[in-house]
């Protein structure tokens, strides 16, 4: 649903969130591909989890640069990326492809986290003129807050639950799926608000 609102976006709305179609997308081609690999190949998956990890932080740090008002920001968000690269790529080789990398999602959790409370914080700050609630990137940062905030915890614990407590993660991957319902929920409304309300540079956009 968020990759055909987004495709169907106008040019002006589309070019703000550009990283969050990339993000999109990515996501959608990732749970194509592990249903092919479940359901026809019959293999572990967990390899296309790891490298959608890879990617999502990075767009991420991307798309809140054009919104947070930080000192030296494209410095920042190239350490950011750079630092978040190596821990995630050090994890991979370590875990292999086929472990659950659950620390890396961990992390990119606690990114996402900082960087939608930073947003609602520049906000504040600003006191933009018209209502936050118009504002596609409050619905955007709202989402990303909720369900990274629910799974950051789980992420921590998977680790231990697997190679510990030999859980299946049943519950894990129930709470997970229930996060990411209400994550593309609220994503959906903030988009469809870009779909008649494009961002604008006077209110929270800076480049």
């Amino acid at each position: 649903m968020g990759v055909v609102i987004f495709m169907t976006t106008p040019k002006e709305g589309k070019a703000q969130i550009i990283e969050l179609g990339l993000i999109l997308w990515v996501a959608l081609l990732t749970e194509i591909t592990s249903l092919i690999i479940i359901q026809i190949i019959h293999d572990n998956p967990n390899f296309t989890g790891s490298l959608y990890n890879v990617v999502n932080f990075p767009l991420g740090v991307l798309l809140y640069r054009r919104y947070i008002d930080w000192k030296q920001k494209n410095l920042v968000a190239a350490l950011l990326i750079i630092l978040f690269l190596i821990f995630a790529l050090t994890n991979l080789f370590l875990g292999g492809l086929n472990g659950l990398n659950s620390y890396t999602s961990a992390l990119a959790g606690a990114g996402f986290i900082i960087m939608s409370i930073t947003y609602f914080y520049m906000l504040i700050r600003e006191l933009p003129t018209e209502s936050i609630t118009k504002l596609p990137m409050f619905w955007i940062s709202t989402a990303n807050l909720i369900y990274y905030s629910g799974i950051f915890f789980l992420d921590l614990m998977a680790d231990y639950l697997i190679s510990v407590m030999n859980d299946s993660l049943t519950s894990y991957w129930q709470i997970h799926n229930f996060l990411g319902l209400a994550f593309y929920a609220i994503l959906w409304y903030g988009m469809l608000l870009l779909r008649s309300h494009p961002l604008k540079r006077s209110t929270t956009v800076t480049r």
